[in-house]
């Protein structure tokens, strides 16, 4: 299922080219019912879960099978009885897989959110590493580019020798700043 968007399942045909005699009862049809798509798990469940909280007199053997709902039934039954029962419980599933959908897309939403307040974090994280290192930079400019982004025209070894003094500057600030007290020993 996709956490955006859900598409509804719908009951859009009966295949009578499946439509096969009962192993139950010699009156008795095992029909085909296709649905709008194939559903997930979840979809499913719901579904089932929705049927198992009501007691149906005219239920009988029901699976769900490559994107078709399947039972067995007396033909005067279907539309009577189990299309009826048949779109509650699709109904039923599919308002829940809806719900599931928007309560993914809000955690994506607030995922989103909290991973920007940290790069924002980040950012000021940096500055203050800078100010300490002498580096003096404002708390919103812009990210600098990581030390792979040189110039293209910049000779290897000089590139070699600005990130080797980035990352020593780097680590001597992050030493500033996590330098541990003095410790006193008995």
């Amino acid at each position: 299922m996709n956490a955006a968007v859900f598409e509804d399942i719908e009951i859009v045909d009966l295949d009578l080219g499946k439509t096969t005699w009962s192993r139950t009862h010699s009156s008795m049809r095992t029909l085909y019912l296709r649905l709008s798509r194939a559903p997930d798990v979840a979809w499913i469940r719901r579904f089932h879960e929705e049927r198992e909280s009501r007691i149906v007199l005219k239920r009988h053997g029901l699976w769900i099978e490559d994107g078709y709902l399947v039972f067995d039934c007396l033909l005067a039954d279907v539309e009577r009885h189990h299309l009826p029962d048949f779109r509650q419980s699709v109904a039923y599933a599919n308002r829940k897989c809806r719900e599931l959908a928007a309560r993914q897309e809000e955690e994506l939403a607030q995922a989103r959110l909290a991973s920007e307040a940290e790069r924002r974090e980040l950012e000021r994280l940096r500055a203050r590493v800078r100010r300490a290192a002498g580096r003096a930079a404002p708390a919103d400019a812009p990210p600098s580019p990581p030390p792979a982004a040189a110039p293209a025209e910049a000779h290897p070894a000089e590139f070699n020798a600005r990130r080797d003094d980035w990352r020593a500057r780097f680590r001597a600030a992050l030493a500033a700043v996590n330098k541990e007290p003095d410790r006193v020993e008995d």
